[in-house]
């Protein structure tokens, strides 16, 4: 008798820890806080941006026009020669004895393009544009129309005023 009552008690007690039980376990994982969406700063993407590039081509489909744009950054001022140094690609001027005189970027301003990623944009009928074009003569002649701009935008810097991957304004800049 004394055998049956342990033995019951065993199994009453092994039943009630029994690892295959329906009940759910509890997850111990500690989950790291994530900021809440609404203390985010809002964001739009209907900001326009200013962003330099080259044209590396114009397709027309249809009756639309889009431009495939290489962005740039373009340096000009106290930035010009940091980003030259920082890229290993600043010019030396050495005196009689081989010593470093000067170190200067040329023209005054410097072009990096760290991301190849070509853009398609689109370019409505009405964008403006400006290009600049330097003839013979001494006087600058701008020529503010899409067929000389669709004629002349290899290796030209441009600015484009982009607003929803469309081109807003165009602007050629003038490189030394």
């Amino acid at each position: 008798m004394k055998v049956l009552v342990t033995t019951l008690f065993t199994l009453i007690l092994l039943s009630c820890n029994n690892s295959n039980s329906k009940t759910p376990e509890k997850d111990s994982t500690i989950v790291p806080a994530t900021p809440v969406d609404s203390l985010k700063p809002a964001t739009t993407a209907d900001t326009e941006k200013e962003e330099y590039c080259y044209i590396t081509g114009i397709e027309k489909i249809k009756d639309s026009i889009f431009i495939k744009a290489d962005y740039v950054q373009y340096f000009t001022g106290p930035t010009v020669l940091e980003e030259a140094k920082k890229r290993h690609r600043a010019d030396t001027s050495f005196d009689k004895n081989g010593k470093v005189k000067d170190i200067f970027v040329p023209d005054d301003y410097f072009i990096v393009n760290d991301d190849k990623t070509i853009r398609s944009l689109y370019l409505p009928a009405a964008t403006p544009v400006k290009m600049e074009s330097e003839f013979v003569t001494d006087k600058k002649l701008e020529i503010n129309n899409y067929k000389y701009f669709s004629e002349h935008y290899q290796n030209s810097l441009f600015m484009l005023t982009v607003k929803n991957k469309q081109i807003e304004a165009i602007k050629e800049i003038f490189l030394p």
